[in-house]
């Protein structure tokens, strides 16, 4: 990207937003994190110190519409990435709350991008594999345009998010690109019920016992190239509005426990997983992802636990982290 292009990311001090930062850090690009209130407890998982002082901030409540437009005006920027959400457990507790967050904060950020439409290229947003029913609801390799009944409020609120996209791009011209992970891990991921396979790897590393609280088989997405993909796509923004799938690696929970204990042999015994399966398919297609950048990055589910474990190991050694800390 030139030097005169900005990057607005909403909900900037979360999982995504601080792995996004650690790449745009790392290549050049200005950006500018948003979010409701100063917290660095994951940024300072991801980020060394030195980057965390680069970082430059506004804070705002993203469902204030004329402040996030604001902020687009203040920051300079020409990309937007919403990643602001509230996750499952939070939208089934606090229905309410959930679509304020995840309906209403989405529906400001395009409108932000409406408004400013001379500046700004276009919006991509985290949208979610959760817009999906279970693997009982398919036939064969999901495709991206597949029709979907999501068995969670917080898939209904993504999917609402993909219909605001359509509509602003039908009505508007405002150009947008969703991605759908499905089970995201990595360092920094404290929430939701797919945090449980990265809650294993740090329980592993601190030498304590930990049940991931659901089974079956899923599509594990590092962090990383989640991250990559936000950014490339940031790159690619034209026309349309997509709503691209981002399966990952698909294995079983099974499976992923003992790819850790491998990489940690101190943790056999010690973890576990229970429960139902999560109530979202994982057999999704990526050939529209692909057809957009040209290739998706893969990481090998071994490769990720180990660089996960060792930055865990990092941040158990500077304090950050450690036994019996929630």
């Amino acid at each position: 990207m030139s030097a005169a292009e900005t990057m607005l990311i909403t909900g900037g001090q979360g999982f995504f937003g601080a792995w996004i930062a650690r790449r745009l850090l790392r290549d050049g690009t200005r950006f500018v994190l948003l979010d409701l209130e100063p917290d660095d407890r994951i940024l300072s998982q991801v980020l060394d110190p030195p980057q965390l002082e680069r970082i430059q901030r506004l804070f705002a409540d993203v469902a204030d519409a004329d402040r996030v437009v604001r902020a687009v005006e203040e920051t300079g920027a020409t990309h937007l990435i919403h990643l602001a959400g509230l996750q499952v457990p939070a939208c089934r507790e606090r229905p309410a709350a959930g679509a304020r967050v995840n309906v209403i904060g989405a529906l400001s950020v395009f409108d932000a991008a409406r408004i400013l439409r001379d500046r700004v290229r276009g919006v991509v947003y985290a949208s979610s594999a959760a817009v999906a029913g279970p693997a009982g609801d398919y036939s064969g390799p999901i495709a991206d345009d597949a029709v979907h009944r999501p068995r969670t409020l917080y898939g209904v609120f993504k999917q609402a998010a993909e219909g605001c996209a359509r509509i602003y791009w039908q009505d508007h011209g405002v150009p947008s690109i969703g991605l759908r992970p499905l089970s995201v891990y990595g360092v920094g991921r404290e929430i939701g019920i797919t945090s449980g396979p990265t809650k294993a790897i740090r329980a592993a590393v601190l030498d304590e016992e930990y049940t991931i609280p659901f089974t079956g088989r899923t599509g594990f997405n590092f962090v990383d190239d989640v991250a990559g993909a936000f950014v490339e796509c940031a790159r690619r923004l034209e026309k349309g509005a997509l709503a691209l799938n981002l399966p990952g690696e698909k294995e079983t929970v099974e499976e992923f426990i003992r790819a850790i204990e491998d990489e940690i042999p101190s943790s056999r015994g010690r973890l576990r997983c229970e429960g139902a399966a999560i109530p979202v398919a994982f057999d999704f297609r990526e050939d529209g992802l692909a057809g957009l950048l040209g290739a998706v990055r893969h990481t090998p589910i071994r490769e990720g636990i180990r660089r996960t474990a060792e930055r865990f190991r990092e941040l158990r050694g500077r304090g950050i982290i450690r036994r019996g800390a929630s």
